[in-house]
């Protein structure tokens, strides 16, 4: 990226309705009160897909056009589960199974994004998660339940991090319909 081009921190993510959100903000409230750390703030509750970092803010365009490539049809999931990974300090939810559908799409913005020249954070296994708490120490720590949460997903979002005083704000500035003919929402 040449010195001085304007950049957006960006990623695509499922994000959930209010009810999703409220219930995530719950359990991560319960999480924070057994391992401590950062709690995310309810409004930033998502489930990323695809971490794509600094980008020039004149590809953005070219963002939309791979979105807008991707076809599938709406799915639901369920997040049933609680856990942390010791080696990022994360604590998170997640389903116990990926769906077919959930995978599909990861896959399908991972291709258009590579075909498409992008970098990004491209892990051999997509592990889906929802990030509620950042410097947790759950070690030793029995997780709280989660009773079993569904989760429709008919929309995926491009989302631009802002990070101001109060922390880190993410605003959509793309959506997506999950349907046969892949509509912008």
């Amino acid at each position: 990226m040449p010195e001085g081009e304007q950049t957006a921190r960006l990623f695509f993510a499922l994000w959930p309705d209010a009810k999703v959100r409220h219930v995530l903000d719950q359990a991560g409230r319960k999480l924070h009160a057994a391992c401590g750390g950062r709690r995310m703030r309810a409004p930033n509750v998502h489930l990323t897909l695809v971490f794509l970092g600094n980008v020039a803010v004149t590809r953005l365009d070219e963002l939309r056009a791979v979105a807008g490539s991707v076809s599938g049809s709406s799915f639901s999931m369920t997040l049933d589960r609680l856990g942390w990974w010791r080696h990022n300090r994360v604590a998170w939810a997640a389903p116990n199974e990926t769906s077919e559908e959930l995978q599909g799409l990861v896959t399908q913005l991972q291709e258009g994004l590579r075909n498409a020249g992008f970098t990004f954070d491209d892990r051999p296994v997509f592990s889906p998660h929802v990030t509620l708490l950042r410097n947790a120490r759950c070690e030793g720590v029995e997780m709280p339940p989660l009773l079993p949460l569904a989760w429709a997903a008919d929309a995926f979002v491009l989302v631009k991090s802002v990070t101001n005083d109060a922390g880190a704000t993410y605003e959509v500035i793309g959506r997506w319909s999950l349907s046969e003919e892949n509509d912008v929402l």
